[in-house]
């Protein structure tokens, strides 16, 4: 994964953009557009948010529970990338987001 996505994640994060369809649109395919393996993940990811966020107002405590596990999940994919970590590890760092994050979302439609 290159810095400068990194670098595009954490202003993401730093905008608070989750639930702004149109910025997390915007994330979901800067992401799938980069050809490394950790990308698709994340992209994934952050398109299963972006397609609950379109179904209509997220409640409150949802919207808790996904910030609690997006949030620290993907920081610790860009401290890999910072740390130069092997892409394996970064590919599990991300694949641990969509085990946390699938649940939360497939639950409560």
């Amino acid at each position: 994964m290159r810095r400068e996505v990194v670098a595009e994640l954490e202003a993401f994060i730093g905008g608070e953009s989750l639930w702004d369809a149109e910025a997390l649109g915007a994330m979901v395919a800067r992401l799938e557009a980069e050809p490394d393996s950790v990308s698709p993940v994340l992209a994934a990811d952050l398109g299963a948010v972006l397609e609950r966020v379109r179904r209509g107002p997220v409640p409150v405590r949802l919207a808790a529970d996904v910030e609690g596990v997006v949030y620290p999940r993907l920081w610790k994919v860009m401290e890999g990338v910072w740390d130069d970590l092997p892409e394996a590890e970064l590919r599990t760092r991300a694949r641990v987001l969509d085990a946390r994050l699938s649940p939360l979302l497939e639950d409560r439609r």
